[in-house]
C-alpha cells in the first residue's frame, strides 16, 4: 500500500473515530468507498481499455469518483501462494453502502476473482441537492 493511500485511509478512519457530526434535517449521511482496479486483466491483457467505460458508470451510479492513484498490492491467494498486482485506487461516495454492486462491477468489468472493496461511514454529512 503506498504511503499517500495510506495516509487517505487514515483520514478516512479517524473522520469515523471523531464521532458522529449532529445532522441538520437537510443533510444525509455519506458512506465512502475505497477499491482498487487492476491494470492487468486475468487473461494478462492491459485492463485500460475498460476504464472509461467503468469512470463512467461510476460517474453515472454515483455523481463522480477520485482516482487516488497507482499502486501495488500483494495478498496470499486459496493456496498461500504470494499473489501481487498493480492497480489504481478508486473513491467514491453514497448515501448507502454501494459495496455488493461495486464489486460486482469489478468482478464483470476486470473478472477480479476477489474484489478489494472497503466501505466505511464518512462521519460527515452532506445537504440534499435541491
Amino acid at each position: 500500500m503506498t504511503k499517500p493511500l495510506r495516509l487517505v485511509l487514515l483520514a478516512l478512519f479517524t473522520l469515523c473515530l471523531a464521532g458522529p457530526v449532529p445532522a441538520r434535517a437537510d443533510t444525509v449521511q455519506v458512506f465512502a468507498h475505497v477499491f482498487i482496479v487492476p491494470a492487468t486483466l486475468a487473461d494478462g491483457s492491459d485492463a485500460a481499455v475498460r476504464v472509461p467505460d467503468f469512470e463512467a458508470w461510476l460517474a453515472e451510479t454515483f455523481g463522480g469518483y477520485t482516482r487516488l492513484g497507482t499502486g501495488g498490492g500483494g495478498w496470499k491467494n486459496e493456496t498461500g501462494q504470494v499473489e501481487t498486482e498493480v492497480n489504481t485506487t478508486y473513491l467514491t461516495t453514497a448515501g448507502r453502502d454501494c459495496s455488493k454492486d461495486i464489486a460486482a462491477r469489478l468482478v464483470q468489468e476486470f473478472g477480479m476473482r476477489v474484489p478489494y472493496v472497503l466501505v466505511v461511514p464518512a462521519g460527515a454529512f452532506v445537504a440534499r441537492s435541491r
